[in-house]
């Protein structure tokens, strides 16, 4: 019979970097969907300043999420 060495160490932490990346990702784009959805609202309104603060937390959030995800593809290319 072969004994399987299983790191649970490195399991634990590969866990829990996957479920903390996930729940950050949906985070942060769904802050840009908040500023997306509340900027056409204000705009609607006339609240220029509004929409313009809400158009910068889209494109804050859309950025950094595009950054997450591009930062964990390179570390599954380079398999650090």
């Amino acid at each position: 019979m072969i004994a399987a060495a299983i790191n649970t160490h490195a399991l634990a932490k590969m866990a829990y970097s996957s479920v903390l990346a996930g729940v950050g990702v949906a985070v942060v784009f769904s802050l840009a969907i908040v500023g997306v959805a509340r900027s056409g609202e204000m705009r609607r309104e006339h609240r220029t300043a509004a929409a313009v603060a809400y158009t910068a937390l889209a494109t804050a959030g859309l950025l950094l999420a595009a950054g997450i995800v591009i930062y964990g593809l390179t570390l599954v290319a380079h398999k650090t």
